[in-house]
């Protein structure tokens, strides 16, 4: 089979693997909400994923260096899959439990995460980069729509450990795309391990000014994209007040709402930069005005109604943060360097944002300063202050960009 043709397979089995992370979380936050009805333990959840991705970027420049593309695919996903079995035959589960099950597979995933992002880089032309990824990015998104619901139904129809099952069955499934690169024989650049330094992340983001300031606005505007979907256990479970059927449906239906306005706002805006690629400059600066908007009006509703309307209005936000990074991320890095700066880059965001997600419960619950506003409302507004980087960074974008075309 040649490159074009697995692409797709890729692409299908990349969005299915993509739910497993949302059935797990959704299914964990409806068992732990049977024992804490605040929804404070559901809400420490995310923290754990947000961990295990920091601890990836620590360790993850090790299995670059040493290991093929193909070894980190494949071992990776076996990884992951042996993860949920072992979960399967131990049974109990609490939160402790929960969170260093999430915390082990975002540490996993996300080695496989970068390693393949940079490798699909590598084989698509520099001109088509901003309109692919924009669509890979709904295309995931597509299978997460359904993904919460699917979650909260397998859990009452089948349990717990058939839903873990499942989640192993479709990573074994994962593997079938690296196995059929491999056949496809792209090249010694893919078999042979990259020959950095483990190291080599962390200085190209601080050699690299554009890395540098962008890795800056990531974690001011973090601080608003972790606080939604940390606080929205919580929110969730105010608006239910103790039942568990309304829990449920109300936190599965929020997360569905978020990735269908991730899928609305990419829909338009793949159209968007397929006619005008330099409109991502703009999702630059609309981003963490969505994203703020929502965490705060969220904090304040009380009818499920109004609660899924801010999921939507986040989901937007979302689509224009992540694709913003990923297109401007990308244009900035050496191609080589690309999966040690997405691991350095994540390790750095996520650690501070495990940091602060941690404090989040918190802060919901605490009464307003000064009479003016909650601490967590203050604390969301900070990620205004991302919008004042954003003019350096689309300086130096769109001069890498002219260079580029330059020496063509």
């Amino acid at each position: 089979m040649k490159i074009k043709q697995i692409i797709p397979i890729y692409m299908v089995l990349n969005g299915l693997s993509s739910m497993v992370p949302t059935i797990l979380s959704i299914g964990f936050s409806i068992t732990l909400f049977e024992t804490d009805t605040t929804g404070i333990s559901a809400a420490y959840l995310q923290p754990a994923s947000l961990l295990g991705i920091a601890s990836a970027g620590l360790i993850g420049g090790f299995f670059l260096k040493r290991f093929s593309v193909y070894t980190i695919g494949i071992g990776a996903l076996l990884s992951a899959t042996l993860t949920l079995l072992a979960l399967s035959v131990y049974g109990a589960v609490h939160l402790r439990v929960c969170t260093f099950t999430l915390w082990t597979l975002a540490c996993i995933m996300s080695i496989e995460h970068s390693n393949g992002l940079a490798f699909m880089s590598r084989q698509i032309a520099p001109d088509d980069t901003p309109f692919f990824f924009s669509n890979f990015q709904i295309f995931l998104e597509c299978f997460n729509v359904l993904a919460p619901i699917l979650a909260k139904n397998l859990l009452g129809m089948i349990g717990l450990k058939a839903v873990l099952l499942l989640c192993s069955f479709i990573y074994i499934l994962r593997i079938i795309p690296w196995q059929l690169f491999r056949v496809a024989d792209i090249g010694a650049e893919a078999i042979a391990p990259q020959q950095f330094g483990v190291l080599t992340g962390f200085k190209e983001i601080v050699q690299n000014p554009g890395l540098l300031r962008i890795t800056s606005f990531r974690l001011v505007n973090y601080i608003a994209t972790i606080a939604y979907i940390v606080s929205l256990p919580i929110l969730v479970a105010r608006i239910a007040k103790g039942d568990s059927q309304v829990n449920a449906t109300l936190h599965s239906y929020s997360m569905s709402m978020i990735h269908l306005g991730f899928i609305v706002s990419g829909i338009c805006g793949s159209w968007i930069l397929r006619k005008q690629p330099k409109w991502i400059i703009g999702f630059f600066n609309i981003s963490p005005v969505f994203i703020v908007l929502a965490s705060i009006i969220a904090f304040y509703v009380t009818e499920p109604c109004y609660l899924e309307a801010t999921a939507l209005l986040y989901g937007m936000g979302l689509y224009l943060f992540r694709t913003t990074i990923a297109i401007i991320g990308q244009a900035l890095t050496k191609k080589e360097k690309l999966a040690h700066v997405i691991l350095v880059g994540d390790a750095v965001v996520k650690s501070f944002a495990y940091g602060i997600s941690s404090l989040i419960p918190l802060w919901i619950v605490l009464p307003p300063l000064w009479g003016i506003a909650p601490p967590f409302v203050g604390f969301v507004l900070c990620s205004l202050l991302s919008l004042g980087m954003i003019k350096p960074i689309t300086k130096i974008y769109l001069a890498s960009l002219y260079k580029k075309n330059s020496t063509k």
